[in-house]
């Protein structure tokens, strides 16, 4: 009996050393994680992400002087990842002297021109570049599968629909290697944004509308969530249109399926609400606060993955909060250039009454110039919900297009800083003079962190100086989504909109700002990018626009 005795001990010994491999497995769909070998090197990058893995441990990539830098994919679907990060994580050492890098891989050099279109590789093959090597702030970045391949490695491209993960192994890689690496990642890197999307919600203090699977809803009962001193809490009345139905909220109780919960109910200001880390536990989600006033549900682990954290948090920052935004059939953004135009009792003023007489917001693209000259009634525009936007200090006629990245920034940032010291807020958007741009202006843009608002329907008050021409251009044209281009200077324009506002409401309008448009729409505006509406199908071209290509 006493050899039985020992053989069932040795069982359970063995399968008790198994338990983490097999909860490691199921942390990770199933796949097991991976192992570092000796004498070989892998490297795991992330698009968009500063973390990656060196060697199964994590490391944040940098420019050497403090600043992130991470992969990402360029205009032709091109990924390029930052060469001395991929060099040294393949095992390699890399000088940069005389325009050329210079890399070292155990007993072989290569070298890899800044302006070339090819690499010679340790095997003494050409290998060809899609891209040349390509400078961005204090990092050079490369095609990775090109140079990883010319350094004697291999490499795996997962798109950012499977987790943006680039691979790449040098050595001992035998099969299964990179699949157990993805495993790895997911675990360590946390899953890309595209993916914590397709299964999110997300929700924002004083928001009546929350980001459910990456796009915005606007709730039907229009209540706000609620920031309460244990924590965030949801409008029970709500649940059903954040759970496909599956969570009813009726007689002050949940239920799930028919059945009813343990979920505790809590009335606040008379209507009811549930704390959203139990709304987790109900759905079966993970609870994550990336930001103070947010809450995030999510299918995958968020928690502790800090570029997805913030990315999320981005996009959930847009969410509406600035007063109440009306459930309506469509939405337009109206704005206002070249203003602030008279003082405690001018033009702007009139205006701003006008808006709020029809409970609307809107944004306005304010001059430097005129804000010194008329800055009385300042206080107004954040408190009734509306935008301030950037129109420039001095609305230089010349345009901003063609002209130095010194002469845009002073005329932007000036502005920027000018609208901050009398609102308490930087400007959110800009509008270029005439609408005009090219790259220089863009890149500028990207660098000040404005988004560039041009527009979908023009009313020419400018040039039509007639209030029934300006309502008849609005009331003929106007599409939901919609950016509509006014001008903060004329008593005909406040009376041509304020006969267009009674008009589209009772078509089933609202009116918002060009920031709560995008957001209703489930568009995260970008600096430095151009947006003219926010109709359907621009929407749609919006959100498919990232690609990729084979390359990596």
């Amino acid at each position: 009996m006493k050899w039985k005795t020992g053989a069932a001990l040795m069982v359970v010994v063995l399968l008790i050393a198994m338990i983490p491999a097999a909860v490691s497995a199921l942390k990770t769909g199933g796949l097991p994680s991976f192992a570092p070998k000796p004498d070989s090197h892998q490297l795991v990058l992330q698009i968009d992400n500063s973390a990656a893995l060196k060697d199964g441990e994590v490391v944040n990539l940098d420019d050497g002087k403090g600043n992130a830098i991470t992969p990402y994919i360029d205009e032709s679907g091109n990924m390029l990842v930052p060469i001395r990060p991929l060099v040294e994580g393949l095992g390699g050492s890399l000088v940069f002297e005389d325009e050329t890098f210079k890399i070292t891989m155990g007993s072989k050099t290569v070298e890899l021109g800044q302006d070339a279109y090819s690499i010679e590789g340790v095997d003494g093959e050409s290998h060809t570049l899609p891209v040349k090597p390509t400078r961005n702030g204090n990092s050079f970045y490369v095609p990775g599968r090109a140079v990883t391949e010319a350094l004697g490695g291999q490499i795996a491209y997962y798109p950012p629909a499977e987790g943006g993960y680039v691979i790449c192994a040098i050595g001992d890689v035998a099969e299964g290697d990179m699949d157990a690496l993805k495993a790895t990642a997911q675990e360590k890197l946390g899953y890309s944004v595209q993916q914590y999307l397709k299964d999110c919600l997300a929700v924002r203090d004083g928001s009546s509308s929350v980001m459910l699977n990456g796009d915005t809803v606007q709730l039907e009962s229009n209540d706000k969530v609620k920031k309460e001193e244990d924590g965030l809490y949801f409008p029970a009345e709500s649940l059903s249109e954040i759970s496909s139905g599956s969570l009813k909220y009726a007689d002050g109780a949940v239920t799930k399926d028919g059945s009813r919960l343990d979920l505790a109910v809590k009335t606040i200001d008379d209507t009811p609400y549930v704390k959203m880390s139990d709304l987790a536990s109900a759905l079966g989600k993970n609870y994550c606060e990336p930001a103070d006033g947010m809450a995030v549900l999510t299918g995958y682990v968020l928690d502790g993955h800090k570029m997805q954290m913030d990315a999320i948090a981005a996009q959930a920052s847009g969410l509406p909060s600035l007063g109440n935004i009306p459930q309506a059939d469509a939405y337009i953004a109206l704005t206002f250039d070249d203003g602030p135009t008279g003082g405690s009792s001018g033009l702007t003023v009139k205006l701003l009454d006008a808006l709020k007489e029809h409970n609307a917001h809107a944004t306005f693209f304010m001059c430097g110039y005129r804000i010194k000259d008329f800055h009385t009634h300042m206080d107004r525009y954040l408190g009734e919900g509306h935008e301030v936007g950037n129109h420039t200090m001095n609305h230089p006629m010349k345009t901003l297009k063609g002209q130095s990245s010194s002469f845009v920034h002073e005329e932007v940032d000036s502005n920027t800083d000018l609208i901050e010291s009398y609102v308490g807020q930087k400007p959110t958007v800009m509008r270029p003079v005439g609408g005009a741009y090219d790259d220089n202006v863009k890149e500028c843009m990207k660098e000040s962190g404005l988004p560039i608002i041009n527009w979908s329907l023009d009313t020419l008050d400018w040039k039509n100086r007639d209030a029934d021409i300006i309502y008849q251009k609005i009331v003929d044209n106007a599409q939901d989504g919609d950016i509509v281009l006014m001008h903060d200077l004329r008593q005909c324009t406040v009376d041509g909109v304020s006969r267009a506002m009674d008009t589209l409401a009772d078509r089933g309008f609202a009116f918002v700002t060009v920031s709560e448009l995008a957001a209703i729409k489930g568009v995260t505006m970008e600096p430095g990018e151009v947006y003219t509406d926010f109709r359907d199908e621009t929407v749609a071209k919006l959100k498919g626009t990232s690609t990729t290509s084979e390359e990596a």
